[in-house]
């Protein structure tokens, strides 16, 4: 057999095989899913948190500088994910994205979002400029860009054996990445994942002032528009 009849006979077996899915109440993992035809279905939110300037990172600075610099950024974002009770499902480069499922989910994945920006700005930074000499002459400072949005999405395996991963299908995962591509707001999220936010992260604690901007119409690429509000606030971490 060739390569290409190799190939072809490849994607006509996985268009005649119809998908097996289920409506999942967790988050799957890779062993919870066939990779032939299975398929999970959630209601769940999809936070992507990004380091804004990567470019520059690497321009300004050296490659053992720079990992350095990543390391430290997506370990205390992984952190954040993870002390919030959220699914981490995919690392690309410096990006980071995360599956909260359940009836307090836009909640939990918004305070995770502040509590993100308050992290980099006030952990990372100042270590990175104690530490590293290389960054602290740097006129580039490491900031973050976080989206969020929800919907439902099926999630799949895509691949082959021994090399594959999960692939969320949806309007909520593509729009949270987009979202987290857009400059201007540490963190931007769809109006309708703030209407089923709590006022905890609506509103500060400290002054009572909102911590999201008014909706307003955004075009998030590929001709499609979207009510968003964004936010410049952080929560504190104890």
């Amino acid at each position: 057999m060739t390569r290409k009849d190799d190939y072809s006979t490849a994607v006509d077996s996985l268009l005649k095989t119809k998908l097996d899915t289920r409506r999942g109440q967790v988050v799957p993992t890779s062993d919870s899913i066939n990779l032939n035809n299975g398929g999970v279905w959630l209601r769940a939110v999809y936070l992507y948190t990004d380091m804004e300037g990567s470019s520059g990172l690497a321009k300004r600075h050296s490659a053992t500088t720079a990992a350095q610099i990543v390391r430290a950024f997506l370990a205390v974002v992984t952190r954040v994910i993870r002390d919030n009770k959220g699914e981490i499902r995919s690392y690309d480069g410096d990006r980071v994205m995360a599956i909260f499922i359940g009836d307090n989910a836009p909640t939990v994945a918004a305070r995770t979002a502040l509590e993100i920006k308050w992290a980099v700005d006030e952990i990372v930074r100042p270590s990175l400029s104690y530490r590293l000499n290389e960054y602290l002459k740097s006129s580039w400072v490491l900031s973050s860009r976080t989206g969020i949005d929800l919907g439902d999405a099926l999630v799949v395996r895509a691949g082959v054996r021994n090399n594959n991963d999960l692939v969320s299908i949806g309007d909520a995962p593509n729009i949270a990445a987009k979202l987290s591509d857009l400059h201007g707001a540490r963190t931007t999220i769809t109006d309708r994942m703030w209407k089923e936010m709590d006022y905890s992260t609506c509103y500060s604690s400290v002054d009572g002032k909102a911590m999201w901007s008014l909706a307003y119409p955004k075009d998030i690429g590929g001709g499609r528009v979207e009510e968003v509000r964004t936010s410049n606030y952080g929560i504190k971490i104890n």
